[in-house]
């Protein structure tokens, strides 16, 4: 049976039509190469701000969808027709021993149908208690039965996991990178989140590979957009290092630059208890 997901773009829903319909299609392609490149095929949709993912080789596509910017959160799903006793009855088959509190966690996605999603619930909710002795929480049960309703069908949803948030890779434009120490690829990893594409000027990417399918292969670094537009060979705007004072400023003699490079230092202002952290997120 095929893996299902639902999977949330967060940030980029806070773009004008435009702009968010070139970031989720930036995204899907991104998503496409980063199974690919594990071994993974899927199949992908957007539609009403939700992506959706379905395929074989879960545990490859979970690794792809927790290494590319732009995924936000992510619902494994099992899909079922409207009937509030067949979604009971599944539920407790994936939790068949629950104690405690719950609650049924319902929301409705497209055309408002025959349910809404109070009503849908608290049927659910009815089907559950015919068949075990729990109590009901709303606020703080201690298992939330989640349901995404719509209007032919219904998602029972699986534990959620998060993705590194942030903007789609490359709708920012290209970014140079001075790579030497850890610090530098954590600042570059802060900048590949912001939607950069980097390109490394000194030291190796490789740990950073996973991140972006263009780091990882001479294919993708050609094929996958960089900056608007479609850009496939665009200039760099800024160069990125966790100190800079010797880093190169600008591209060489003779290229056209229309600009100097924006020195770019995120983790200034960092703690070294924050940055810890995030070594952690990027590299483990």
């Amino acid at each position: 049976m095929m893996g299902q997901w639902m999977v949330r773009i967060g940030e980029s829903m806070l773009k004008s039509r435009p702009v968010r319909k070139q970031f989720t299609r930036v995204l899907i392609q991104t998503l496409i190469a980063q199974c690919r490149l594990r071994g993974a095929k899927i199949e992908i949709r957007a539609d009403g701000g939700i992506v959706y993912v379905r395929g074989d080789q879960e545990d490859e596509i979970v690794d792809a969808l927790k290494h590319t910017f732009g995924v936000n959160a992510v619902d494994p799903f099992t899909e079922i027709g409207l009937d509030p006793e067949a979604v009971a009855e599944l539920a407790l088959e994936r939790n068949p021993n629950p104690s405690g509190t719950f609650a049924v966690k319902c929301r409705r996605y497209g055309e408002r149908g025959e349910w809404t999603s109070q009503s849908f619930a608290s049927t659910v909710g009815a089907k559950v208690l015919e068949k075990v002795d729990l109590k009901v929480n709303l606020r703080n049960p201690d298992w939330a039965l989640r349901v995404a309703l719509f209007p032919d069908k219904v998602h029972l949803l699986g534990t959620r996991f998060m993705g590194p948030g942030g903007l789609p890779s490359g709708v920012q434009g290209l970014v140079l990178a001075n790579l030497e120490s850890e610090e530098d690829m954590l600042s570059a990893w802060l900048m590949m989140h912001r939607g950069c594409r980097i390109k490394p000027i000194t030291g190796s990417a490789k740990s950073l590979e996973k991140w972006d399918p263009a780091l990882a292969s001479e294919r993708y670094s050609t094929q996958l957009v960089t900056g608007p537009g479609g850009v496939s060979n665009p200039e760099p705007w800024g160069i990125v290092a966790y100190e800079l004072a010797e880093a190169p400023t600008s591209i060489g003699e003779g290229e056209d630059v229309r600009t100097p490079l924006v020195y770019l230092e995120p983790l200034v202002g960092w703690s070294e208890s924050e940055i810890e952290d995030l070594r952690t997120k990027v590299f483990s």
